[in-house]
């Protein structure tokens, strides 16, 4: 924790409020003489506003031509009542344009990544540190403070690239789990695979089984897995029309592309005793083509550091009883399944879909750690859905969530084949040979303590004439979250996150706001 001295304090504080600065103006309009048929065909921009003969003017999203007419979603947004519309305009009619831009300034510094709540989990864990009394050394893990889960890095030739944080938030032995993840920078070079388990946070880890799912399809097809680890094909992708969070600001050229310009909750001006400041997320809308009955939403993102940061603080809160109620909870499945209940129906991203007069819940996006996006797909059924829009609702806790892209599939999924590859060889720092412990889900784990790693080669079969390959990690096991286990446990505020409705938002708004108020005190607002 040396890098988050007091002396930093200064630094890090204006960083954070330059960044929430900068989340304010994301956009600009711009006005163009060139003719509207060709900023539609050629640019393709995702909003236009024009103004007609009449003098009247409209905002459309997602603007198209059909032969002499333009048309588009007019947004009238009201948080109930969802007038939007499509409106149809003849090209004659129009005599002003503006396309709306991202600022160059803003998405250079918002593509590198970094949240918010990145910079406020430093302050926290100052905070904390200044509170409490050293907890006994353990080594030093390499990357952030508080993020939690077994690293997979994929070699390129060239380097090791980090593709995936696998199977979070699985922190207990009964919540174990099987994670399907895409491996963006797998290679095959002359015939083999080669990837890297890696231990580099203050947890053990504990893996089951590992293995590389090689998915072959047609050229320019991509693949996803859905939250029970089924995988789905897709090729050509709706994007939303508008997009807006819960306090009403425009968020679409955030989640239009997948370009790492993630979609982040708002974390100040919230009140505990609110329900509404409680939750957030995104309301969407899609065209929908007629007769669609079912779709696929793609989705890309990842956790905020702000949530890894509140299960380590969740545990810390069980003071010198932290060993014994580990032991005590893997133990007992039947006490830990409550915990993951209540994880899944606060913290994960439910999705719904607007049926004309209620929401309809669609299922829910699967906790995807804060180190790498995840592409994850989900099945939604429109049949009570009749209109020529579909309005799709993310909701989580505030600042759990950092959302990267969001498409709907409408067509057909295209055919794909899947081989599952075993580890051929594993070998860890020590030199031993793991991989009787990788190769089978039997209960017989791959135990990594923090500096711990091991390289693994998976033998390739070659990819037939016309096909295309995608590779995707399958791995199971849970990890073990270090914490100092020191001090009384805090029994009245862990009865609450466990027996209260909503009882995780209100503890993440509660932490955020004492933050918050810990850097407004320095004098910087």
């Amino acid at each position: 924790m040396q890098a988050l001295r007091r002396a930093s304090l200064p630094r890090r504080v204006v960083a954070a409020v330059a960044l929430l600065a900068l989340l304010s103006a994301c956009t600009k309009w711009k006005t163009t003489s060139d003719p509207v048929e060709q900023v539609i065909r050629e640019r393709a921009p995702h909003e236009i506003r024009v103004r007609l003969a009449d003098r009247s003017g409209y905002e459309l999203r997602g603007p198209k031509i059909e032969g002499d007419t333009l048309r588009g979603l007019v947004i009238e947004y009201k948080r109930q009542r969802h007038p939007s519309r499509i409106l149809a305009i003849p090209l004659e009619d129009v005599r002003e344009l503006q396309v709306r831009k991202p600022d160059a300034l803003k998405t250079t510094l918002l593509i590198a990544g970094v949240g918010v709540t990145a910079l406020l989990v430093a302050e926290a864990v100052e905070a904390a540190t200044e509170e409490e009394p050293p907890p006994p050394p353990r080594p030093p893990p390499s990357g952030p403070p508080v993020v939690s889960c077994p690293f997979v890095y994929t070699w390129d030739g060239e380097e090791w690239h980090l593709d995936s944080g696998t199977f979070g938030g699985a922190f207990l032995l009964p919540l174990s789990r099987t994670d399907v993840d895409n491996l963006a920078f797998a290679r095959e070079l002359d015939g083999e695979l080669r990837l890297k388990l890696a231990n580099e946070l203050a947890e053990t880890d504990f893996v089951d089984a590992l293995s590389v799912l090689a998915v072959d399809h047609e050229p320019g097809v991509q693949v996803a897995p859905d939250p029970a680890g089924a995988l789905h094909a897709f090729t050509t992708l709706a994007k939303p029309l508008s997009a807006q969070d819960y306090r009403g600001r425009d968020a679409l050229a955030r989640v239009v592309e997948a370009d790492g310009w993630n979609w982040e909750s708002s974390p100040s001006g919230r009140d505990t005793a609110r329900v509404a400041d409680l939750r957030d997320g995104l309301e969407l809308v899609f065209a929908r083509p007629d007769g669609a009955r079912s779709a696929r939403l793609i989705l890309d993102g990842r956790n905020t550091p702000w949530s890894a940061y509140l299960l380590h603080e969740y545990i810390r809160l069980h003071g010198h009883q932290t060993d014994a109620w580990y032991d005590s909870v893997n133990a007992d499945p039947l006490r830990a399944a409550p915990l993951g209940a209540k994880l899944a129906s606060e913290a994960f991203l439910h999705v719904s879909v607007w049926t004309g007069d209620r929401w309809d819940s669609q299922g829910l996006i699967w906790e995807a750690g804060p180190e790498v996006s995840k592409r994850q797909a989900l099945a939604l059924d429109l049949s009570e859905v009749d209109s020529d829009v579909m309005r799709v609702r993310l909701e989580s806790v505030p600042s759990f969530w950092l959302i990267d892209r969001v498409a709907i599939d409408y067509s057909p999924e295209p055919s794909f084949s899947v081989r599952e590859l075993q580890v051929e060889t594993a070998i860890d720092a020590a030199g031993r040979d793991v991989r009787s412990l990788l190769n089978a889900a039997d209960g017989e784990h791959y135990v990594l303590e923090p500096g711990d790693y091991a390289e693994l080669e998976f033998r390739v079969p070659p990819v037939a004439d016309g096909l295309a390959r995608s590779y995707v990690l399958s791995s199971s096991g849970w990890y073990r979250i270090h914490s100092p286990g020191i001090g009384e446990p805090d029994a009245h505020t862990l009865a609450r996150i466990e027996n209260e409705p909503l009882s995780i938002a209100r503890l993440s708004v509660a932490r955020m706001n004492e933050v918050l108020v810990r850097l407004a005190g320095t004098g910087l607002r």
